[in-house]
């Protein structure tokens, strides 16, 4: 069953290109067999708390749907990249 949901991913704040990133993260929602409604790229904004001694980073916040079976895969994936630092896959209502 296909399902809306939001993710928000936190990238490294040292990477060369933070746009090119958000859109590589968007090819693997893809490959997964999901479509992509909107990517929001917030830009650099001080953390929260600190990660690692990090203060900074990049977000992302993606609305997209997909299979429910593919978010674990997705989210196994996002942990083998060194850019994303954190992120988070919220199930949106359905309409």
């Amino acid at each position: 069953m296909v399902r809306p949901y939001e993710m928000m991913v936190l990238f490294h704040p040292e990477i060369e290109d933070h746009k090119a990133a958000a859109e590589d993260i968007a090819e693997l929602v893809k490959n997964q067999g999901g479509e992509i409604s909107k990517i929001d790229n917030w830009g650099k904004r001080r953390l929260a708390y600190e990660i690692d001694k990090i203060r900074e980073g990049f977000y992302s916040v993606y609305t997209f749907t997909v299979e429910r079976t593919k978010i674990r895969e997705m989210e196994r994936l996002l942990k083998l990249r060194n850019s994303v630092m954190r992120h988070v896959v919220v199930r949106l209502d359905e309409k």
